[in-house]
């Protein structure tokens, strides 16, 4: 896979293509970091466009926009539940809250993270942040549900202020994204499907 880098500073507002979708944010922090935007995985299902923000690796952020190819249940309160327990058994993190809260102007939620006891690969004091939202979720008459074709989620180990500043800034929506003020520039380097 193709990826793009690009290189941030202090309060730099960020603009990347994902597939369809202009995706823009504020780091808003001294930390210098790097954008790699990973070529679309298609499934039968949805096509997922992903980046990911990073300082070393131990400090990441991962952005994916999952485009499903039918409308489907998008009812935020089932998505709390499942990344709960994707952070227990996936990740080994116990989730210490769950917030709603709004991000790019739709209702979502964060979770924050800590590494259970046994979790010995994660750094000493880790967090991890997990926020999901749909850019397309709509009531159903069908029942007391929501149905949506594209949802985002941002996971990320950033510290909280690097993290909040991060969701309270991001704009995802179709069209094209205006010019980074960071340099861009292809590179020849393999982002693994994640």
């Amino acid at each position: 896979m193709m990826l793009m880098l690009s290189s941030a500073a202090l309060a730099v507002q960020e603009s990347q293509q994902l597939g369809p979708y202009a995706v823009s944010f504020d780091m808003n922090t001294d930390l210098s970091y790097q954008v790699m935007v990973a070529e679309p995985i298609s499934a039968p299902a949805a096509t997922i466009y992903s980046m990911q923000i990073f300082t070393d690796n131990n400090t990441i952020a991962r952005l994916n926009i999952n485009q499903y190819k039918n409308a489907i249940d998008s009812t935020l309160d089932l998505y709390k539940q499942l990344a709960v327990l994707n952070m227990a058994f996936y990740n080994s993190f116990n989730t210490t809250s769950v917030e709603d809260r709004t991000i790019d102007g739709k209702e979502g939620f964060l979770l924050v993270c800590e590494p259970f006891s046994y979790n010995t690969a994660a750094p000493a004091g880790a967090v991890l942040y997990d926020a999901l939202f749909w850019l397309d979720s709509q009531d159903c008459e069908c029942g007391p549900v929501s149905v949506g074709t594209t949802s985002v989620q941002v996971t990320s180990s950033y510290p909280q202020g690097v993290t909040e500043s991060l969701l309270s800034t991001l704009r995802v929506a179709e069209g094209q994204a205006a010019a980074s003020s960071a340099a861009t520039s292809a590179s020849g380097q393999i982002l693994p499907p994640g």
